[in-house]
């Protein structure tokens, strides 16, 4: 006899829609050897946000915004420490190479496959 599988729960409501959010988190290598930091997911906004940074300043500094929006302290709490726009002239001092490697791993976290435009937003 096979197997009955349980027919997939079918969303009824906004509300229900509103309450199944998903924030995935991901440790990925910091800014200096042995560092490591901790990111969230974004909101589908924060990554429309970052691909359609058009103005000069907003294109220069998309990648910076993202480490802000993402870095995440440690469980149960969760909380985006560096969501704050004063932290970009932070980041912006930060090595590059570092500063790229993590903006490449929220976008992977995020579920996008980005090539050198990713890179590229990372002034």
């Amino acid at each position: 006899m096979a197997d009955v599988k349980a027919p997939d729960e079918v969303v009824g409501s906004m509300d229900d829609v509103l309450s199944s959010d998903i924030v995935e988190y991901a440790v990925i290598p910091g800014f200096k050897p042995g560092q490591k930091l901790r990111i969230g997911s974004l909101s589908a906004g924060d990554m429309i946000e970052w691909s359609e940074a058009n103005e000069t300043e907003a294109k220069r500094t998309a990648g910076l915004r993202l480490i802000c929006k993402s870095l995440v302290g440690p469980e149960p709490t969760n909380v985006r420490y560096a969501n704050d726009p004063k932290n970009i002239a932070v980041f912006r001092a930060k090595n590059h190479r570092s500063t790229e490697a993590i903006v490449r791993a929220i976008i992977k976290l995020n579920g996008l496959n980005v090539g050198q435009d990713a890179a590229a937003k990372n002034d």
